[in-house]
C-alpha cells in the first residue's frame, strides 16, 4: 500500500514556532515573511471586523456580496502598486484564472515559463488557445517561442515573480523588450510581494517605467499576512473580469474581516516596510553565508526562501533527524517543479531570532556536501 500524500498535521504556535507531535519546534515554513498574521494591529483589524460586520457576506460580489470594504481594498492596492485598477479574488490562485478569462478572446497564444506555479499552467488552460512553453527565465528562448507564433498574434506571456523555491526573479525588461507591441505579460507575484523593492511593490519594480502590457496577479495571504488575492491592471481589465469571469461572478469573496487585516497589513507596510525588509534581509543573508563555499550564487538572490534536497533517501532522513534534534521542524514537502521529488524548503522570516537563523545554520553545515 502506498503512503497517503496527505501532509502530516501542523499547528503554528507562535510567530516563528509550530507545535509537532507534542513537540514546540522552531517553524521555517509558511510565506508569512514578516508574520503580519501576528501582529497585534492586524488582529485588531480582524476582530473589529468581525464583530461590526460578521464572518462572511455569503454570496457573489455580482449579486448581493459587494461589501464596501472591498472596494476600499481594492483602491488601497491600486495605489500600493501603482495601477489603474485592481480586482480582488477569493483567493491567490484563482487570480491568474480570473484574469485569464477576462481576457478571453484577446490573445491568439499562451507563452508559458516551464516552470510556472501550476495556477498559470491552469489559467492558460482556461484561454482554449495554443500554449507553448519557454525554458525558465530565457529571454532567448522566449523570443524564439514568441517568433514561432507569427506576425500577426497577439500572445500572452505567463511567469511568476519571485520564485518561491529557488528565489530567483525573472528578467521583465528583457521579456518586455522581446513581446511584441499587442502582447501582454503577466507576473503572478505571491512571493515578492512586500518582500522585494525599495517601496516593497515586488518585481514589478525592477521596471524602470509602468509598461500598459503587464497584468500583475497577487496574494494578500503571504507578506500581508491575510488572505485572498488580486488582479491588477488597466480599468478595461477590471471590466471585462466583472462581465467575462465565471470564477469571479460565482464566487464568495474573501471575508470582511481578512478584508481588514489586509487593509491594516498595506497600512504598515507603508509606516514600517523599509525596516521589516532590512530585517528579513538581514536574517535571509545571516542563514545563507552558510553555503558561500558551494553556492556563492545563492547570496545574490533576492528572495527569502531556498531549497535543498539530499543526494539519497539515507541522508535525507538523517538530515531530517538533525533537524528535530536541533528543535527545527524538518519541512520536507513534494511540490510540481521541485528540485527533485521530495526536498526541504525554508523561508526565512523578518521575526526569526538570532539564536533561531544560528541553529538552523549548524544543520545546514553538517549537509552542505551532501545537497544536489
Amino acid at each position: 500500500m502506498s503512503a497517503s500524500p496527505e501532509p502530516p498535521t501542523l499547528r503554528q504556535i507562535s510567530p516563528t514556532e509550530a507545535e509537532f507531535r507534542g513537540r514546540r519546534l522552531v517553524y521555517f515554513g509558511g510565506s508569512d515573511y514578516f508574520r503580519l498574521s501576528w501582529h497585534g494591529r492586524v488582529r485588531a483589524a480582524v476582530a473589529e471586523a468581525a464583530a461590526e460586520e460578521g464572518h462572511n457576506v455569503a454570496a457573489s460580489r455580482m449579486t448581493t456580496g459587494n461589501h464596501p470594504i472591498y472596494a476600499e481594498l481594492e483602491r488601497s492596492l491600486a495605489k500600493f502598486f501603482g495601477f489603474p485598477a485592481a480586482l480582488l479574488t477569493a483567493t491567490g490562485y484563482t487570480a491568474p484564472l480570473t484574469a485569464a478569462q477576462a481576457l478571453s478572446g484577446l490573445v491568439t497564444h499562451v507563452i508559458v515559463d516551464e516552470r510556472a506555479h501550476s495556477c498559470l499552467k491552469d489559467a492558460a488552460r482556461l484561454l482554449e488557445v495554443e500554449t507553448v512553453f519557454f525554458a525558465h527565465r530565457d529571454p532567448e528562448a522566449l523570443k524564439q517561442a514568441i517568433r514561432a507564433c507569427g506576425k500577426k498574434s497577439n500572445p500572452l506571456v505567463l511567469t511568476d515573480g519571485l520564485s518561491p523555491l529557488e528565489g530567483t526573479v525573472p528578467p521583465l525588461t528583457e521579456y518586455l523588450t522581446v513581446l511584441p507591441p499587442d502582447g501582454l505579460l503577466l507576473v503572478d507575484d505571491a512571493h515578492g510581494v512586500g518582500t522585494l523593492g525599495r517601496r516593497g511593490r515586488g518585481v514589478i519594480e525592477t521596471l524602470s517605467r509602468r509598461d500598459q502590457r503587464v497584468v500583475l496577479t497577487v496574494t494578500l495571504s503571504k507578506a500581508l499576512g491575510a488572505y485572498g488575492g488580486a488582479v491588477l491592471g488597466p480599468r478595461w481589465l477590471r471590466e471585462r473580469a466583472l462581465t467575462q469571469s465565471g470564477i469571479h461572478s460565482g464566487s464568495t469573496p474573501l471575508p470582511p474581516p481578512l478584508a481588514a487585516g489586509a487593509l491594516a497589513a498595506l497600512d504598515l507596510l507603508h509606516a514600517d516596510g523599509t525596516e521589516l525588509r532590512m530585517r528579513l534581509r538581514a536574517n535571509v543573508l545571516a542563514v545563507k553565508e552558510v553555503f558561500r563555499p558551494s553556492r556563492p550564487d545563492w547570496l545574490s538572490r533576492p528572495g527569502p526562501t531556498f531549497s535543498v534536497a539530499l543526494r539519497d533517501s539515507r541522508r535525507q532522513k538523517q538530515f531530517q533527524r538533525t533537524l528535530l534534534v536541533a528543535g527545527i521542524y524538518p519541512t520536507l514537502i513534494r511540490y510540481r517543479n521541485g528540485p527533485a521529488d521530495s526536498f526541504f524548503r525554508f523561508a526565512i522570516s523578518s521575526e526569526h531570532s538570532v539564536s533561531q537563523l544560528t541553529a538552523l545554520r549548524g544543520v545546514l553545515a553538517q549537509f552542505t556536501g551532501d545537497f544536489l
